[in-house]
């Protein structure tokens, strides 16, 4: 599976440790600005290259669906982050792969999405949170309320820890080993 969720454990464990030194570059836009990062900043569409996420790796992705199809795998993530003054909009679209290709299917997560100061429970210091609100989950025909999604839960309230034009780390605000390695996509 891509995006880390069957690496091996030195694997991650070199991952985390490249984490660990990128968070504190000085390319780090939330060193640069003392955290204060605007909806603006993180706008875009962004591309999950790499997740520790226990939760993750359990559920095959993120809505779980796919190790519920045969031959089904996750297939890849994007995060889709729009804001202006009026909203602020987010989708996730999680391919998953199935064989024959042609049987392959996106699931769409769409909701809302804010940026919050608070104050870390593991550090004390200030941090960033981008808090996610699913609001609804639809693959194929199906369309449900994504609030009985429990797989959605990893994404939905993360610390912004390293961000820059290309590429933004979040770690989960109650499991700072949670993490997820975001890359801007240009498309």
């Amino acid at each position: 599976l891509p995006c880390g969720l069957e690496c091996s454990e030195g694997e991650q464990d070199l991952i985390i440790k490249i984490v660990n030194v990128l968070e504190a570059e000085n390319s780090n836009m939330i060193l640069q600005k003392g955290g204060n990062i605007e909806l603006e900043d993180l706008a875009g569409t962004w591309e999950l290259m790499f997740s520790s996420s226990s939760a993750m790796k359990f559920n095959k992705g993120l809505s779980g669906l796919g190790g519920s199809f045969p031959s089904g795998k996750f297939g890849g993530l994007k995060q889709v982050l729009k804001a202006n003054k009026y909203l602020t909009d987010m989708e996730y679209i999680e391919r998953i792969a199935v064989t024959p290709d042609t049987a392959s299917f996106d699931v769409r997560v769409n909701g809302d999405w804010e940026l919050e100061k608070q104050m870390s429970l593991f550090t004390g210091e200030p941090s960033t949170v981008v808090r996610v609100v699913p609001e609804r989950v639809t693959y194929g025909p199906t369309s449900t309320r994504a609030d009985h999604w429990k797989s959605l839960g990893p994404l939905n309230s993360l610390d912004v820890a390293y961000l820059d034009d290309d590429l933004r780390i979040m770690r989960g605000n109650t499991a700072t080993e949670n993490v997820f390695v975001f890359k801007k996509s240009t498309s």
